[in-house]
């Protein structure tokens, strides 16, 4: 659930109601020295709904994990940096990793504005 209050204690998301089996997603970002440019999202591409978000980070080099239990789907996860460079490794050793049922699905650090990694069920049958 989305907050425009800071926090350096992230809540877990709400679990969400499904008619068949559900999967566990957890998002762990690593803060580099400029945490507040950092964000991501998380998406059912099956129905584009957004199933959980993370940002306004206000410590540096600390880890922030978040974990929603969603409906099997087919997701995407897209991680932002609103100044450009990334999250690593010219200001900081920030990183992410994202993990379905604790299979490792994302993880970086290196890239510019954003980047986006989908993985899942595919639609049809999920």
């Amino acid at each position: 659930v989305p907050s425009d209050v800071p926090s350096d204690v992230p809540s877990d998301v709400p679990s969400l109601s499904c008619d068949g089996p559900n999967t566990e997603i957890k998002v762990t970002v690593t803060t580099d020295l400029y945490p507040l440019e950092t964000s991501w999202t998380l998406v059912d591409l099956c129905n584009n709904d957004l199933i959980a978000e993370g940002g306004n980070y206000r410590s540096t080099t600390t880890s922030y994990t978040s974990t929603v239990t969603a409906c099997v789907s087919y997701f995407q996860f897209t991680i932002n940096d609103s100044y450009g460079d990334g999250i690593c490794c010219s200001e900081g050793d920030g990183s992410y990793t994202v993990t379905q049922d604790d299979i490792e699905v994302a993880s970086g650090g290196e890239f510019e504005s954003s980047e986006t990694s989908s993985f899942g069920t595919s639609c049809a049958t999920a």
